[in-house]
């Protein structure tokens, strides 16, 4: 049976891309879609909360948002969380 990894340089690389998409991803999306409480308790748990949370609507007022929803996708993000406050 071969190992996919060749060299430990390929395995390192593997580690390094498995640990940016299973860990930094869902932590930098978690973040920008403004879930602080979430983001915090993502600590004691990194990979599942993030990723949970990643998967959740976002709050209305976050870059996440602003950036990804349209008015529909905007205004279910308004009824579970509240109107944006200037």
């Amino acid at each position: 049976m071969e190992t996919l990894a060749v060299s430990t340089g390929v395995a390192i690389a593997y580690t390094v891309v498995l640990f940016v998409l299973l860990i930094i991803g869902p932590l930098v999306v978690t973040a920008l879609k403004g879930q602080w409480l979430l983001f915090a308790a993502g600590w004691l748990a990194p990979g599942l909360v993030w990723t949970i949370t990643a998967l959740r609507l976002g709050r209305p007022g976050s870059w996440w948002a602003r950036r990804f929803y349209g008015p529909r996708k905007m205004a279910r993000a308004e009824d579970r969380y509240g109107p944006v406050s200037p």
